[in-house]
């Protein structure tokens, strides 16, 4: 018989705050919050057209009860003006009203208060119930989790934390529910946004956050629990938090990152670029472009090496505090919506250039590499690169193996072939500030983060180490502010025209001088570039 997981263990992320929140019926989305995670900018960048609003996206709401002694109460208020027009499924019993579920469906699908407002159907958990009925903790290797009710259920929201040791120290117990979590979200390309404690201190409870394949939330005022997973967790040493939102805890930080992934499914099964693409609304695509699109504010850090032959180096690819740093949803717009772009397996193959924003999502095998080329026209103020990949799990409850992946940037050389290293003292004249390699042993994650990046065509390099077999995928997302010169803008005087025009025909089937593409000749593809950017 297994044993279920005692209530007592469970507790919400912002149990502090409840009483604070006890009397909200609605809340307008703050001004200074939809401005802080890139929403106002997404909306001016589209033109207030096609702004995505997470319609079609079904998110699932996991709570711990408010009271001790009554599992019930863990469902937002139902007849609030919020939930106008929304759908519950209650998945653990007849729910009664939580203020702080009330709150935290207002950060993550209210009709004015949440960037998802497009969101109308939600299936809603008590926490305890979720891990012994949906999980199936304790059922035995051969009985996998539950799959999600709908396959339009992209998203499991957890504002709350847990752990059967009452302490940062994980057991048996909680490392067996991580462990399904993870299997789960590979299995149903879902993912789980989880909040970490409140208080500035180190990790301390190893539910949701201890997780692999999730995202787990902190604030962007630093007020809460971060640091290393543990040596008695799976993967000691990795760190947590993945990203910061804006909240006065944690509860209300983590909906608000959960509202942004549900825009990017949007996007991944509605827009131009991307819908007729299976890959786009990969869990780890998704957790990439949210990741990569992050802004990075003054002062953070993945403290690589500042001298010497490792300059620009770090095996700590996140802040120790912020994680990425504040979740920018128009930014994760920007880059998901400028399409898959297939790495190549050698340097020398990697002959198209990827735009400012982009991703790929892709297998590898041990050993192997991956590049895409890009060129900087000009100074570019910051360049954030992310790869993420999945633990990789026989079963639910196995104990998983994970790949170790390195991320690092080089400078392609005048002949257009060699690259050259930019860690080191001699690399570093090319940009000002940031790492230009990322190699955690124990993080499923990769950061690069450089600023101010010289002129010069560069490639990114994704190399798979150690001696795991299989092919796990991965994904890597990428972005950089659009230059103000386009790339066909040949003598970068601020308009594509004849001028520029004159350059590709002069050097017709030659190399170099006009090549906007970079596959070694001038030709039609490069005269596209030119036509389709004509300014003049």
């Amino acid at each position: 018989m297994r044993s279920a997981l005692s209530r007592k263990y469970l507790s919400l992320s912002s149990t502090s705050a409840i009483a604070s929140i006890a009397g909200i019926a609605c809340a307008i989305v703050s001004p200074a919050v939809a401005d802080e995670i890139g929403y106002d900018a997404l909306v001016a960048r589209l033109g207030g057209t096609g702004v995505p609003t997470g319609a079609g996206i079904r998110i699932g709401q996991v709570e711990a009860s408010t009271n001790a002694a009554n599992p019930a109460y863990y469902g937002p208020d139902q007849v609030n003006a919020e939930f106008v027009g929304k759908t519950f499924s209650a998945q653990s019993g007849a729910p009664q009203v939580s203020s702080h579920a009330t709150f935290v469906a207002q950060q993550l699908y209210g009709n004015t208060t949440s960037v998802a407002r497009g969101v109308t159907l939600i299936y809603l958990w008590e926490a305890s119930s979720f891990i012994n009925s949906n999980l199936r903790y304790g059922a035995g290797s051969t009985v996998a989790p539950l799959t999600p009710p709908s396959t339009a259920l992209k998203i499991y929201n957890n504002s709350w934390i847990g752990g059967t040791s009452g302490g940062p120290t994980p057991n048996a117990v909680d490392l067996e529910i991580l462990r399904r979590a993870d299997f789960a979200m590979n299995r149903d390309d879902t993912i789980y946004t989880v909040g970490c404690n409140n208080g500035a201190t180190s990790v301390t409870y190893p539910l949701m956050a201890m997780g692999y394949h999730g995202l787990s939330v902190g604030l962007t005022s630093g007020g809460h629990s971060h640091g290393d997973v543990p040596a008695a967790g799976d993967g000691p040493g990795r760190q947590k938090p993945e990203i910061v939102a804006p909240g006065t805890a944690t509860s209300w930080a983590t909906p608000v990152v959960g509202a942004c992934a549900a825009l990017l499914f949007e996007t991944a099964a509605t827009h131009p670029s991307v819908s007729l693409n299976p890959n786009a609304d990969e869990t780890v695509v998704i957790k990439a472009a949210l990741m990569a699109g992050a802004t990075h504010r003054a002062g953070w850090t993945n403290n690589p090496q500042t001298s010497g032959p490792l300059r620009g180096v770090t095996v700590k690819p996140l802040d120790t505090t912020y994680g990425v740093d504040v979740v920018n949803i128009d930014r994760g717009h920007q880059i998901l919506t400028g399409a898959e772009h297939n790495g190549a397996a050698t340097s020398a193959a990697a002959t198209t250039l990827v735009p400012p924003a982009g991703w790929d999502f892709e297998q590898i095998a041990v050993a192997a590499t991956r590049y895409w080329k890009f060129r900087v026209v000009q100074t570019v103020s910051e360049l954030s690169v992310v790869a993420s990949w999945h633990r990789t799990q026989t079963n639910s409850v196995s104990v998983p193996t994970v790949a170790n992946i390195d991320l690092t940037l080089f400078r392609v050389g005048a002949d257009g072939i060699t690259l050259e290293p930019l860690e080191g003292e001699a690399g570093a004249i090319h940009y000002t500030q940031g790492n230009v390699a990322s190699r955690s042993p124990v993080d499923n994650v990769e950061h690069l983060y450089v600023k101010g990046l010289a002129p010069g065509d560069y490639m990114i390099e994704v190399k798979r180490t150690g001696s795991m077999v299989g092919l796990p995928p991965f994904s890597i997302a990428w972005h950089m502010p659009a230059p103000s010169f386009s790339i066909a803008d040949l003598n970068q005087d601020g308009v594509v025209d004849g001028l520029d025009m004159t350059v590709i025909l002069s050097n017709w089937l030659g190399t170099g001088a006009g090549d906007i593409n970079a596959d070694g000749i001038v030709d039609g593809i490069d005269l596209t570039y030119v036509l389709s950017g004509w300014t003049a």
